[in-house]
């Protein structure tokens, strides 16, 4: 493994967390252990500033990467590790998919569709590494009772604690958004298992895109929020600069891991928070 860069970066935000209270935000990892780790030095080291630290996972700790298992093992103990008091780990679209498949509680029809949808998105390398089996079988059916028959009970207890969204102060923390044309709390409480045929990408807080990303907030941002989220890697063609993005009442974490080799953490502490972007070596 080669080298790795830190870089930081810090910015005035226009809303602050809870006081006497530090927030050290993760964004989307897909499997690359090895950048959550330097992420989680990089916390550790961060001399404490306020009374309380705490950890925000936001979510896609796995898929597409090459190790998924120990991103999942180090988000485990990672509250811990950095010293902070609390550990939020939110759901992403990739876990959505994940505990959709192996929920023996979601009905097969839906199972199976969140099955084909989590395969063509980078679940067959879990499904390869965490199961040991080949993603690749002809009978859907088949896979899809395999695996939740194998699913291990910890893999599962995980899924079934994650959150789908965390609040300090005047700033939320959501894996994908919020859609501005919607009413904040009625679409911030749609159930996580909202079936995916029919679903489309604005109308939910783990997959929304465009309407939340080129959205121009007035001066009462979000309903009166600042956002913190990941999911769309580098902003992809909307507001990359993390300058441009603060005035548009979010921060985007999401460094795009799988595709560049780079995660995003930001650490809160009132209105301000440092972006720390680790660069590792991009995927072969």
């Amino acid at each position: 493994m080669g080298a790795m860069r830190l870089t930081r970066e810090t910015l005035a935000l226009p809303r602050a967390i809870e006081p006497d209270v530090e927030i050290f935000a993760i964004g989307d990892i897909h499997g690359r252990a090895d950048l959550l780790d330097a992420l989680l030095d990089a916390a550790a080291a961060s001399r404490s500033q306020a009374r309380e630290r705490r950890l925000v996972l936001l979510g896609d700790l796995v898929d597409r990467g090459p190790d998924s298992l120990g991103a999942l093992e180090l988000a485990g103990h990672a509250g811990e590790r950095i010293g902070a008091s609390e550990t939020v780990a939110l759901m992403g679209n990739h876990e959505i998919l994940m505990r959709m498949t192996l929920d023996p509680a979601i009905p097969e029809k839906v199972g199976l569709r969140a099955l084909r949808v989590w395969l063509g998105n980078g679940g067959a390398a879990v499904v390869e590494e965490l199961f040991g089996l080949d993603p690749g079988w002809s009978n859907d059916g088949m896979l899809l009772r395999a695996l939740r028959e194998t699913a291990p009970a910890e893999v599962a207890a995980w899924l079934g604690r994650l959150r789908a969204n965390y609040r300090s102060g005047g700033v939320l923390f959501v894996h994908a958004g919020v859609n501005p044309a919607s009413p904040l709390e009625s679409f911030l409480a749609l159930p996580w298992d909202t079936p995916l045929a029919g679903l489309k990408e604005a109308g939910h807080w783990a997959w929304v895109r465009a309407p939340f990303l080129d959205h121009k907030p007035g001066a009462n941002g979000f309903s009166g929020y600042f956002v913190v989220h990941g999911h769309t890697p580098l902003d992809r063609g909307h507001s990359r600069d993390h300058a441009e993005q603060v005035q548009r009442f979010r921060l985007n974490l999401d460094g795009g891991s799988a595709m560049t080799g780079q995660v995003k953490m930001a650490i809160l502490r009132g209105g301000v928070a440092e972006v720390i972007s680790v660069q590792g070596e991009p995927p072969e």
